[in-house]
């Protein structure tokens, strides 16, 4: 492996790889680290470089905290370094999705349950252990839908294909299509083309669009994303002082871990959420919002303490807890 150390990730997508690197990130039904542990785990090489030179006692358990990573995975005549902008995570999903249907047993997702089918059922995988209403529509003309073990799907749902649904996931009325959703998130209202992390709520009426969102999220009440401008134009990113080029017309939000929205806010096209803010009644538009910012009126910084506490009790009602790793790289990307 040769030493050169540089981002492998466009600095727009910071807010959801602040907390995980980039490979960790799943950008199909897998990670590409899980995927490749998946295909050649003895032949990989990682390499942890970080100003803080923290690395957790137990790496495979702990590698969705570290901060900065790059690894390659040595194949016969094969290389691969991870490197992602928004376009290219929301565009490759589909290749990353029917790539990662080699990864799963087939006679674990052989559910019997009755639902509106249209499509080949050949490309529905729905887990032995799931749930879901006979008043589900489910189409797969477009791609494959996949809802994974203890999820739960209530009637009056519409999945359309390419569509990956974590484990223990509930969906209620959502209408949701070309997107993935991590473990355990609380899911409603209209979803397109948008990949969720893990533990995420938007349970309720509103837009989420060719959009990309971390963990934690909560989405309050008719939570809507622009993803497309009135003149039809390319969307650009600020993050911080810069600018980013998406190479769409079409781009909702990248919205960064433990960020939670008011009811009823209203984001336009191409905004940048940092981790740890929040925004409610009353917070100006902008197309950055930095990150622990506590956005209303008058916008201030979230206090750390507080922050920390009210992580404990989100965290607690998916029965998780923040350990002291998470809390260590809180504090010191806060005090940064």
């Amino acid at each position: 492996m040769d030493n050169q150390l540089s981002d492998c990730f466009e600095k727009s997508l910071n807010p959801v790889f602040t907390l995980r690197p980039s490979f960790a990130f799943e950008n199909g039904i897998f990670s590409p680290l899980e995927r490749l542990l998946k295909m050649k785990p003895a032949q990989i090489e990682i390499l942890t470089h970080s100003n803080e030179n923290i690395r957790p006692a137990n790496f495979y358990q702990n590698f969705l905290n570290l901060k900065h990573i790059l690894i390659k995975i040595k194949i016969t005549n094969y290389t691969s370094l991870v490197s992602e902008t928004p376009d290219t995570l929301l565009s490759n999903f589909n290749d990353h999705l029917l790539n990662d249907l080699k990864f799963l047993k087939r006679d674990d997702y052989l559910n019997k349950n009755n639902f509106l089918l249209d499509g080949e059922k050949s490309d529905v995988w729905i887990h032995n252990d799931a749930s879901i209403s006979p008043m589900t529509a489910v189409n797969t003309q477009k791609g494959p839908v996949i809802i994974d073990s203890k999820a739960r799907v209530s009637a009056f749902s519409i999945l359309n294909g390419p569509l990956y649904i974590g484990s223990e996931s509930v969906l209620d009325k959502v209408m949701i299509s070309n997107s993935r959703a991590g473990r355990q998130c609380r899911l409603g209202g209209e979803i397109s083309d948008s990949l969720i992390g893990n533990y995420t709520n938007k349970h309720h009426e509103g837009f989420l669009g060719h959009s990309i969102v971390g963990d934690w999220v909560n989405l309050g009440a008719l939570t809507t994303t622009s993803d497309l401008k009135n003149n039809y134009g390319e969307i650009n990113l600020e993050y911080g002082n810069d600018i980013f080029h998406t190479n769409r017309i079409k781009f909702g939000s990248i919205i960064g871990d433990f960020v939670k929205t008011g009811i009823g806010t209203m984001l336009n096209t191409g905004t940048i959420i940092d981790i740890g803010t929040l925004l409610y009644q009353g917070f100006k538009p902008q197309k950055y919002y930095p990150r622990f910012y506590w956005g209303g009126e008058t916008p201030l910084k979230y206090q750390l303490n507080r922050f920390l506490g009210d992580i404990e009790k989100i965290m607690a009602r998916r029965n998780c807890q923040p350990d002291e790793f998470l809390k260590s790289q809180i504090q010191f990307i806060y005090n940064k």
